[in-house]
C-alpha cells in the first residue's frame, strides 16, 4: 500500500508538472496570450470605462498616505538589471510601485478568488496572488509585512482590505512599497497596470521623478518612452530591453565607439538639415512646437532660445540632437548634433564608452585625440571646472542598504585615480565649488539624513545638519537654496515640502506652504504644480522665497496635462516647454511665455 501510495503521489506529480509544462509552453511560446479573455493591451485602445481596476489604497494618495514610485516598464533602473533582479521576466519592471509606510492597508482591486498565499512568485518578505476570472487577469501584491490572513479558494470583494504593506528590506524604513502586478490567469503573462486600473496616472507621476525615466533604444528612440506604450512580457521569456544601442549608455558594455551607427558619434559641422511640421496650436500664452510622440525629455540650449532632444524624426533622418528654435513662430525641429555622450561644462571634452568592457574613451574636440580611463563600467562625470572625472562604484544588484559605494576621481588625462569616497546610502547631490561636493547619507538604523560636504584634494567630510529623509531634491541655480519633500515620516507634521538655506548662519529647514512638482525659475523664485490626484489640468504657480507670496502664473488655466513630470523651465527663466498628454497618448511638445 506504501508503495502503491508512493507511485500513486509520483503519477500525481507528474502529471501536475506535464500540466504545468503544457501551460507554460502555450503561454510562453506562443506570442498571442495565455488566457482568453486576456487580449494583448496597445497604448490609446481603451476606454476609461475598459479599466476593470481600482487603485490598490482605500486612501488616496498624499505624504502621509501612498505616493507612486517607480512604473510599469523600460525604466533606466530596470535596464541596469535586466539580467538580474528583472531577468526572470523580460528584463523591465513588470510590476508598479507604489510608496507606503509600512502597516498601510491594501485593498483588492477587483472580486476574486485568492490563488495562494506566499507563492512562487517573488517580491519578499510576503505575496498574495487573487484570480480575477471574470476579466481574464490575476493580480499579485508584494512585499507584504505580514502573510495575508487569506486562504486559497477564498472569495474576496472589490475593495476589501487583503494586506498590509511592507518593505523589501524588511526594516520598515529601507525601502517599504508595494509592488503590485496584473497578470493573466496562467500567471505567466505580465501587463501594464496603466492601462487597467482606472486613476489618472500623469497625475500620480507628478511629484518626484526618481526612476522614472525610460531607457531608449536608439535604433528607435521613440519606442517605450510613455507610461502607457511598455511592452508586455512573460515569466520565462526572453529579455525584450537588450538593446544593441542602448540610451542612456550602458558603460559595462561595448555600447558607443563600437556599434553606435557613424552619425552618432562623428560631430555634424554646418548644420541645415531639418524637418517639415504642420501648423500646430496656439495659446495666448504659448505653442506647440511638435505633434505625437515626439519628444520626451526635452531640454533647454544655455541661451533659452531652443528646446532641444534626442530624436529621429523619421527613417531618411540621423539620429541625434534636435532642436527648436523658440523664438520664431513657425521653426521646425532642426539637427543640432549626431554627437551623443557626456560634454565637459568648458564643452572641449566629450566622453563616451569605450570598446573595451568598462573603459570609458575621453575625446577632445579640438583635434579629435581620445584616450582611455578605466572607470570600472561607470559613467564619468566632469568637475565643474572640466580638470577631473568623478565615478561611483557600487553593486547594482546588492541590497541598497549596506551595500558600499566607492567615490573615484581621475585628471581628465587619466592620471591621479584615487578613491575619495568609501561609504553607504550616500547620495551625491550638486557640486559647491570646483572641489567641493554636497552630499547626504542614510544614519544606520533608520531613515534620517545627514547632511555633509566632501573635498576632493583631500576627501575630508565637514557634517552640516541632519533631517528626515529627503527626496526631490532640487538646488537653486547659485546653489544657494535647496528644496526637497519628507514623506511618511512618523511625525506627521515633517511631511511636505521643505527649504534649506545652505549660506545661513544656522541651518534650518523651512516648511513651504504647498505640496506637489517644482523647479527653479531662478535664485529666488520657484515653479510648482500643486499635487492633485483629480487634476484635470496642470497649473502652474510661482512662490517668491524671500517674501514667500504664491501666485498664478496663468490665471485662465492652461488646459495641459503634463506627461509623466516631464517639463523644464528656461535657464533664464522666461519660458516652460513641455510634454503634453491627450489620454493615453502623447500630444507633443509646448513651450508657454512666462511673466
Amino acid at each position: 500500500m506504501r508503495l502503491q501510495s508512493r507511485q500513486v503521489a509520483l503519477s500525481l506529480t507528474i502529471g501536475v508538472a506535464l500540466l504545468f509544462a503544457l501551460i507554460l509552453q502555450l503561454s510562453v511560446g506562443s506570442p498571442g496570450p495565455a488566457q482568453a479573455g486576456s487580449p494583448p493591451l496597445q497604448s490609446g485602445t481603451l476606454a476609461q470605462d475598459e479599466r476593470p481596476f481600482q487603485l490598490p489604497f482605500a486612501e488616496p494618495p498624499g505624504v502621509d498616505t501612498w505616493l507612486m514610485a517607480q512604473p510599469y516598464g523600460n525604466t533606466t533602473g530596470s535596464f541596469r538589471q535586466r539580467f538580474t533582479t528583472y531577468g526572470a521576466s523580460g528584463g523591465i519592471h513588470f510590476g508598479v510601485d507604489l510608496s507606503a509606510p509600512c502597516g498601510t492597508e491594501i485593498v483588492a482591486i477587483a472580486d476574486g478568488i485568492v490563488f495562494a498565499v506566499d507563492g512562487p512568485f517573488g517580491s519578499p518578505p510576503h505575496n498574495l496572488m487573487i484570480d480575477h476570472p471574470q476579466h481574464g487577469y490575476a493580480s499579485m501584491y508584494g512585499h507584504l509585512l505580514t502573510p495575508p490572513d487569506l486562504v486559497p479558494g477564498e472569495a474576496v470583494k472589490r475593495g476589501q482590505v487583503i494586506a498590509l504593506s511592507g518593505d523589501t528590506g524588511e526594516t520598515c524604513y529601507s525601502r517599504p512599497h508595494l509592488h503590485l502586478e496584473i497578470r493573466d490567469l496562467s500567471h505567466i503573462r505580465k501587463y501594464n497596470p496603466s492601462l487597467l486600473i482606472e486613476a489618472n496616472w500623469d497625475n500620480l507621476t507628478m511629484i518626484g521623478n526618481a526612476g522614472r525615466d525610460y531607457e531608449r533604444d536608439l535604433q528607435e528612440p521613440r519606442k517605450w518612452q510613455t507610461l502607457y506604450d511598455q511592452p508586455e512580457v512573460q515569466t520565462g521569456g526572453p529579455i525584450v530591453n537588450d538593446f544593441a544601442y542602448p540610451f542612456p549608455f550602458d558603460w559595462r558594455r561595448q555600447t558607443l565607439a563600437s556599434l553606435l551607427p557613424d552619425n552618432s558619434v562623428i560631430p555634424v559641422s554646418a548644420v541645415s538639415l531639418s524637418v517639415e511640421t504642420t501648423p500646430l496650436a496656439t495659446l495666448a500664452f504659448g505653442r506647440q512646437l511638435t505633434a505625437g510622440s515626439c519628444c520626451t525629455q526635452p531640454y533647454w540650449n544655455e541661451d533659452s532660445t531652443e528646446v532641444r532632444f534626442l530624436d529621429q524624426p523619421g527613417p531618411g533622418t540621423p539620429l541625434g540632437i534636435w532642436g527648436i528654435d523658440v523664438t520664431g513662430a513657425t521653426s521646425a525641429p532642426q539637427l543640432v548634433t549626431g554627437r551623443l555622450g557626456i560634454f565637459s561644462p568648458d564643452g572641449a571634452l566629450v566622453a563616451y564608452p569605450g570598446r573595451s568592457e568598462g573603459m570609458t574613451i575621453i575625446e577632445r574636440l579640438a583635434d579629435g585625440e581620445t584616450w582611455e580611463i578605466d572607470t570600472q563600467g561607470r559613467s564619468p562625470n566632469f568637475t565643474p571646472d572640466s580638470q577631473f572625472i568623478v565615478w561611483e562604484v557600487f553593486d547594482d544588484d546588492a541590497p541598497s542598504d549596506n551595500r558600499e559605494e566607492i567615490l573615484w576621481q581621475a585628471r581628465v588625462d587619466g592620471s591621479d585615480t584615487q578613491v575619495m569616497l568609501r561609504s553607504r546610502r550616500t547620495n551625491l547631490l550638486t557640486w559647491l565649488a570646483d572641489d567641493k561636493l554636497l552630499a547626504s547619507r542614510r544614519i544606520p538604523g533608520g531613515s534620517d539624513e545627514e547632511f555633509f560636504t566632501l573635498s576632493l584634494p583631500n576627501g575630508s567630510e565637514t557634517k552640516l545638519l541632519e533631517v528626515p529623509r529627503m527626496r526631490g531634491m532640487a538646488f537653486s541655480p547659485d546653489k544657494r537654496y535647496l528644496v526637497y519633500y519628507v514623506t511618511f515620516d512618523a511625525e506627521a507634521d515633517q511631511n511636505g515640502m521643505w527649504l534649506l538655506d545652505l549660506q545661513a548662519s544656522k541651518l534650518e529647514p523651512q516648511k513651504l506652504p504647498f505640496f506637489g512638482t517644482y523647479r527653479w525659475r531662478d535664485n529666488q523664485r520657484l515653479v510648482y504644480i500643486p499635487f492633485d490626484p483629480q487634476a484635470a489640468e496642470h497649473n502652474f504657480y510661482e512662490y517668491d522665497v524671500p517674501t514667500g507670496k504664491t501666485s498664478s502664473l496663468f490665471p485662465g488655466g492652461t488646459g495641459l496635462v503634463i506627461a509623466n513630470n516631464d517639463w523644464r523651465v528656461s535657464p533664464d527663466g522666461s519660458k516652460i516647454a513641455l510634454l503634453a498628454a491627450k489620454g493615453t497618448a502623447l500630444d507633443g511638445l509646448w513651450v508657454l511665455d512666462l511673466n
